[in-house]
């Protein structure tokens, strides 16, 4: 099974995103998706988008990009490097055909489960309702599933993780969390959460009937922490 990986970037990750790019190189095809303009000249193997671009057009154009059997995505404001390990066991759940989406554990996250309330897939690896976006693989039947992200409804791309984990389901495949590995996550962002939750609405109104109808259903999970710190 191919893996085909993206990292984005923005200002003020540069240094870990050159990090992150070393670590995977050697073991899957890896594309940087920068919006700092500041760096464009010292990296001109990475792709460069304006600094007004988003997680929306990141992900659009890696989307539109990707080529391999399992997307992965990692934000360069994460901090990770046991990939070797990751990537193996992320194939090998893969393989079993029944996952749509699996995630390591991220330390700093908008859905951090109570895992006395999850149900287990296998060893410290659990179902959850949806995954983060921060560092996660998503099936290539699955990923091509979602119409690319409007960026005049979201720019922010708050609901693309509900979006997919919806359509997992549909397609009755399994949303995964593996507690085997733990991402390191910066706390914070550089926008407004309320304007983002705006878009998330626009987003899922935007969406076919069946995957927003799910999508509410995921929202409404009694997994989901009351008050997530954070969320797409």
């Amino acid at each position: 099974m191919k893996i085909h990986g993206f990292i984005c970037n923005w200002k003020g990750h540069e240094l870990n995103a050159i990090h992150l790019a070393e670590k995977l190189k050697p073991l899957i095809d890896v594309t940087v998706i920068s919006t700092d303009p500041g760096i464009r000249e010292k990296h001109s193997d990475w792709i460069h988008l304006d600094e007004s671009a988003y997680f929306s057009e990141q992900w659009n154009l890696a989307v539109r990009l990707f080529t391999g059997d399992i997307f992965f995505q990692i934000q360069a404001d994460a901090f990770f490097d046991d990939f070797p390990n990751l990537f193996q066991k992320a194939k090998a759940t893969f393989s079993e055909g029944s996952i749509g989406v699996y995630e390591p554990n991220i330390d700093l996250t908008a859905y951090d489960y109570d895992l006395s309330k999850l149900s287990g897939y296998k060893e410290n690896i659990f179902e959850v309702p949806l995954t983060d976006t921060i560092c996660w693989f998503i099936s290539a039947d699955i990923l091509v599933q979602l119409p690319p992200v409007d960026l005049a409804i979201n720019k922010y791309g708050w609901g693309v993780c509900a979006a997919i984990a919806a359509i997992s389901h549909l397609n009755k495949k399994l949303c995964v969390r593996d507690y085997d590995f733990t991402v390191r996550h910066e706390p914070g962002r550089g926008y407004s959460t309320e304007a983002a939750l705006k878009e998330r609405g626009r987003y899922l109104r935007s969406l076919p009937t069946n995957i927003a109808q799910e999508m509410k259903w995921i929202y409404r999970s009694p997994l989901l922490p009351k008050r997530p710190r954070a969320g797409l």
